[in-house]
């Protein structure tokens, strides 16, 4: 089955900047992981995948420029038909090879049009950047937290200081490809380049291997991380910790860990931006004549002045109750309380009377005048 276009996966446009396809990846990552879709694990496990091969394509400027020229052939560097046997351009790794190999290693002209090759695979290696997702309350969200979190990583093996050989021996020179990770056959224009299939590229090969990480140079590792969640906070809010991420290879740096902030919903406020909203329920006659009530803010209450003549569903501001501003910005948003004014039901005698009293002194039209339930009930016992 053909692979489908990841700028589709990621519902983006062929035009969408760097920021656009980070957030199109954290929304349908966070929408579609399997931890969130234990029903459908297995189907969330697949979407899951395509949604990170997809990122991983968009969000390198190189990879991303070969899938816009040659498809998904540009990234996987096969299929194009040019000669025979081998992958990619009949048997090149890749373009670039075709240009060193007719052109020399700097590619000339050529290499400056389609860019350096960049390291070979036996050389130094970033490790991968990693994800972790947390999840806040908004309370956290306004006034900032400080926690200590576990991130699974791998981190360079202590026994073998990241070679893969055992203490006291050390990796040897692939022989097949004489320590270029890649070989060559046939000869003048259509010499072919692949990877060395004994050293997988890597240029060596671990006769003795580490027992502590098995020949990996990485083992497995629980980091220990203290983060501070800033005052502001957003749902999706994404923290960046350079370095923090899978130790590299071959002396390689570290990847950096990308923490994503998910904050609970609330049961009292909803969030617009930086402004809160609640709602808040008042009497008639508070509505009708006026009062002062006590209404929720973030970590207590405040006072609001409630004016008489006070309609159903009418919103006061309170200025500054809201969330703090993040990114250097001073002051809080709002918070904005909505009033529902509550209609009084199960009437006694004196309280309908009174309020036929007032409809009577306003000129309102009501219902007649007709025995009200208490009477209908004391005129049962007495009759």
């Amino acid at each position: 089955m053909a692979k489908k276009d990841p700028y589709e996966i990621l519902e983006v446009g062929k035009d969408a900047d760097e920021n656009e396809i980070k957030k199109a990846y954290y929304r349908l990552a966070k929408e579609h992981h399997p931890d969130k879709n234990p029903d459908r694990h297995e189907e969330a496990t697949e979407k899951f995948k395509e949604i990170q091969e997809a990122y991983e394509v968009l969000k390198d400027p190189n990879k991303r420029a070969n899938f816009d020229r040659f498809g998904w052939n540009g990234v996987d560097g096969k299929g194009f038909g040019f000669g025979t046997g081998g992958t990619g351009f009949g048997g090149f790794g890749s373009f670039e090879d075709i240009v060193e190999e007719i052109f020399g290693s700097s590619g000339g002209i050529f290499g400056d049009i389609f860019g350096s090759r960049g390291q070979r695979k036996s050389g130094p290696r970033q490790g991968n950047d990693l994800r972790k997702d947390i999840e806040i309350t908004l309370e956290d969200a306004v006034n900032g937290k400080d926690l200590v979190i576990e991130v699974p990583t791998l981190k360079v093996c202590d026994s073998c200081r990241g070679s893969g050989a055992k203490s006291g021996s050390a990796p040897d020179k692939c022989p097949t490809c004489r320590g270029q990770g890649q070989v060559r056959q046939g000869g003048g224009f259509f010499t072919t380049v692949y990877t060395c299939p004994r050293c997988h590229g890597e240029g060596v090969i671990i006769s003795n291997p580490c027992e502590e990480c098995n020949g990996n140079g990485r083992v497995p590792h629980k980091s220990t991380l203290s983060i501070s969640v800033p005052q502001g906070a957003m749902d999706e809010l994404v923290l960046r910790y350079s370095g923090a991420g899978e130790a590299g290879t071959k002396g390689g740096p570290p990847g950096d860990l990308h923490i994503v902030i998910h904050v609970k919903r609330h049961p009292t406020f909803q969030r617009n931006d930086d402004d809160l909203t609640c709602e808040v329920t008042i009497a008639f006659t508070q509505a009708s004549l006026g009062a002062e009530i006590d209404v929720p803010i973030i970590g207590g209450s405040d006072k609001l002045n409630i004016p008489a003549g006070t309609q159903n569903g009418k919103v006061f501001v309170l200025k500054g109750k809201g969330v703090p501003h993040l990114r250097g910005k001073r002051g809080n948003g709002d918070l904005l309380v909505e009033v529902n004014v509550k209609t009084p039901m199960n009437l006694s005698e004196k309280e309908e009377n009174l309020l036929r009293e007032l409809a009577k002194l306003r000129g309102e039209k009501i219902n007649p005048a007709d025995k009200s339930l208490f009477e209908k009930v004391k005129n049962a016992f007495t009759s």
